[in-house]
């Protein structure tokens, strides 16, 4: 590609404008001279025209006097027949050089006498007038005289005074189109240039460059008005450029800010001696601090924060804030890993000091991801989502600590980012799949429940646990999804149950905290054990202590509306969670399950058995059913039985398996006797609002 060809069209246009700005003075002369121009001539014709009419005139009415007068002269010697007085007469009027002939005729049209003074086809017009003679009482007409002369002086001299006017006007015109050039450049085209490069240079470098422009007149008070207007966009330009890269509320640089300073650095390296400490950090439970205090003092909270990191760090590192609770501070330099971690725990430290608020003192606690790279790394601009590789850990396992990224903690992200990719794969090719656990009587060892728990058969990573991909189901949005999938499946193992003889067994799904929000859950409930032709009666629904803080109000309408169905309501985990007591008492609850960390060190522990003992004594009170969880050794379910415990699951009775290989296992267990209760609270279907 030719250079010229590479040319961008602002470049075109740019270098184009000193042209379209002569262009207007220009214009503007060539629009204005040739109207002068006709003008002048149009003029000047006229007034010539005029005066030749004129001169025509007054040289036929000459003519007209001379033939008259002449017809007096001759009348006499014409009647009287003298005729070389009549000749004589006409001779004396051939020196005038306009009359061309004359002509005297008798009473009969006969000529008597013609004087020729040039050739006949000079004359262009003719007078001619009667001679009368009279003598006493007589009057008679004695013949009529005739004189050609000729216009061809004034024809000439229209012409050439035509000529010269032309002339004249030409030289008028060109030292007007010379004054028009000065004028116009000096009192048009100079502002206009001094506005123009004062735009383009603004274009060039984003600057304000008033137009140097001193003159009083309009195109003074325009120029004047343009250097004002300049000055007030530069400096809202100013405003919105600070604006588009700085947080409005910390004045902190933001994350556009960031992404531009750390693109930078990649493209301009440094030094390979040097490393660079990335801290991403995140407060912990900044929700919980406007939800008390309110919002304002929220933000209060916020600016006191990036006050203290600025506080924190030297001049050369660099802090910013990349919206809600989230900030980075950047060490651009620092000798090794270990200077990076003290450089972190340093920001951590003046973080957690106590900040006054509403009269109260709270102490600040965050987590910090630390990611540490090379100065001449080309991709440092990666430095924020390895950080937050080193953030989430420290937020999921150790939250107020510092996490440095190392290569587990990188495989770890991958591994979690290729599972959350799969996510829709995962459903769309049911790789899903819904194991069961039993839950047995403590004293006859009968199965009398169920508790569907959902596995994910990777065909890359094989069979993956809860733990691991849960999450990542509630963070993509498909809580609800995997909660139908799970009801649909427990619905179908119901049908199976039955045909193979165990319909008193309850299958029991785990309800995420977001189902609790759903009012629409009931219905689905309700239609997908229709669809199964199955009683909503075996289905319980297990709920955390988390799930219920979180949403009392929303909770407690959905819990109502899932009883009055029939469905059992179970209180999962219990003793982990927030006012456990307030909860039993507020909810409508059939069943409490005693958290597997309370039974670990039973029966050694005296500690784990007195709250056990407290808490079956409290569930005995208040009618609820409790279930043990995690029961893995003979010991640990004698001493639950000891203490009230009626029921209770683990691996000392089953692991968890598909169904088909649940049903095998238990077609070798003893059926447990057909009852309504099958050792729980019978629960009679309310009237379904």
């Amino acid at each position: 590609m030719r250079k010229d060809e590479a040319m961008t069209e602002p470049d075109r246009n740019e270098q184009a404008a000193p042209a379209r700005l002569g262009s207007v003075v220009h214009a503007m002369i060539w629009a204005t001279v040739p109207v002068l121009l006709l003008v002048q001539l149009l003029a000047s014709a006229g007034v010539e025209a005029s005066s030749f009419w004129s001169q025509v005139r007054q040289l036929d009415a000459r003519i007209a006097r001379v033939a008259e007068s002449r017809a007096e002269l001759i009348a006499e010697p014409l009647w009287k027949m003298r005729y070389d007085q009549v000749t004589g007469v006409l001779n004396e009027i051939m020196h005038d050089e306009t009359i061309a002939a004359a002509a005297v005729y008798d009473d009969t049209g006969s000529a008597i006498a013609r004087v020729v003074a040039r050739a006949e086809d000079q004359a262009v017009a003719e007078v001619s007038r009667p001679i009368h003679y009279s003598n006493g009482n007589m009057a008679v007409e004695a013949g009529r005289i005739a004189i050609a002369y000729s216009r061809a002086t004034l024809y000439a001299d229209a012409g050439s005074r035509l000529v010269l006017l032309l002339v004249v006007g030409l030289l008028a015109t060109f030292a007007t189109l010379i004054a028009m050039r000065i004028s116009a450049n000096i009192f048009i085209g100079r502002p206009l240039a001094a506005m123009m490069s004062a735009i383009q240079r603004s274009k060039q470098d984003g600057r304000a460059y008033p137009a140097d422009v001193t003159s009083s007149n309009e195109f003074g008070q325009l120029a004047r008005a343009f250097n004002a207007m300049q000055h007030t966009t530069s400096g809202a330009l100013d405003r919105l450029g600070h604006m588009a890269t700085h947080d409005p509320l910390t004045g902190l640089p933001n994350r556009r800010s960031l992404t531009e300073r750390l693109a930078v650095a990649s493209r301009d390296g440094g030094s390979p001696d040097t490393l660079v400490a990335f801290c991403f950090i995140d407060l912990d439970d900044f929700k919980g601090i406007n939800d008390t205090f309110g919002h304002e003092a929220g933000d209060k909270f916020l600016v006191q924060i990036s006050e203290r990191l600025r506080s924190a760090v030297e001049a050369e590192d660099w802090v910013a804030r990349l919206g809600g609770d989230e900030f980075v501070v950047i060490r651009p330099e620092v000798s090794h890993e270990q200077a990076a971690h003290a450089f972190a725990q340093q920001v951590l430290d003046a973080i957690s000091e106590s900040i006054r608020l509403h009269d109260k003192l709270v102490v600040p606690r965050a987590s910090i991801g630390l990611a540490v790279r090379r100065a001449d790394d080309p991709e440092l601009s990666h430095l924020p989502t390895l950080a937050d590789i080193a953030l989430y850990h420290a937020k999921s396992k150790a939250p107020g600590t510092v996490a440095v990224l190392d290569e587990a903690l990188q495989r770890d992200y991958r591994r979690r980012r290729d599972l959350e990719l799969a996510i829709p794969t995962g459903f769309a090719e049911e790789q899903f799949e819904v194991w069961y656990q039993s839950q047995v009587d403590l004293e006859t060892h009968e199965v009398v429940g169920l508790e569907a728990l959902i596995r994910w058969r990777h065909p890359e990573h094989g069979v993956i646990g809860p733990g691991e991909f849960l999450p990542l189901i509630e963070r993509s949005g498909n809580n609800a999804r995997l909660t139908r999938y799970v009801l649909t499946d427990a619905c179908r193992a119901l049908q199976r149950l039955a045909a193979a003889g165990r319909p008193q067994i309850r299958i029991a799904i785990n309800l995420p905290p977001s189902e609790l929000a759903d009012h629409s859950l009931a219905a689905e409930l309700r239609a997908t054990c229709a669809r199964f032709d199955v009683a909503a009666s075996s289905l319980e629904l297990e709920i955390t202590e988390g799930s219920l803080i979180n949403n009392i109000a929303s909770a407690s309408e959905t819990l109502h509306r899932l009883r009055r169905l029939g469905a059992t309501i179970a209180l999962d985990d219990f003793g982990t969670g927030y006012s456990s007591l307030a909860h039993l008492r507020r909810f409508p609850l059939d069943k409490v399950k005693i958290d597997k960390a309370f039974i670990r060190e039973i029966p050694e522990s005296a500690e784990d058995k007195a709250i056990v003992g407290v808490i079956a004594s409290l569930a005995d009170t208040l009618g609820l059913t409790l279930v043990a969880e995690g029961i893995e050794r003979a010991e640990q379910a004698e001493a639950m039985r000891d203490m009230g415990v009626r029921f209770g699951q683990g691996f000392l009775y089953q692991r968890p398996q598909p169904l088909e290989a649940l049903l095998q296992w238990l077609h070798t267990q003893p059926a447990a006797p057909r009852r309504g209760t099958t050792g729980s609270p019978s629960i009679a279907p309310e009237s379904a609002a």
